[in-house]
């Protein structure tokens, strides 16, 4: 959900940990710091609720994030789609797409 710069992404618990370890080599951007701890509050939490982040920085996060494993590439895709919206999405050119039987 995107609203007035916040975004909200409901992550698994072991992608949060897989973010929270993944955050360790992303290059340095701003917000880093803050993205750190709401990932250290969000897995200590007894529950996974929805995360909220404000819109650049998970911007920012989402291009600078390293998919190391199948958990932190699967929680970069969820981030995406809130940051860029559903209408993002790839199609396959016309010329790959196979002729349809007349």
């Amino acid at each position: 959900m995107r609203s007035e710069g916040i975004v909200t992404v409901l992550w698994t618990r072991a992608e949060l940990i897989a973010l929270r370890e993944a955050i360790e080599i992303t290059p340095n951007f701003d917000g880093r710091q803050a993205v750190r701890d709401v990932l250290r509050i969000a897995v200590r939490a007894p529950r996974v609720k929805p995360l909220e982040l404000d819109a650049e920085i998970a911007e920012r996060l989402s291009g600078r994030l390293v998919p190391v494993d199948l958990a932190t590439a699967t929680a970069r895709g969820k981030l995406l789609r809130v940051v860029h919206g559903e209408e993002r999405k790839r199609t396959v050119p016309d010329r790959w797409r196979p002729a349809t039987a007349a």
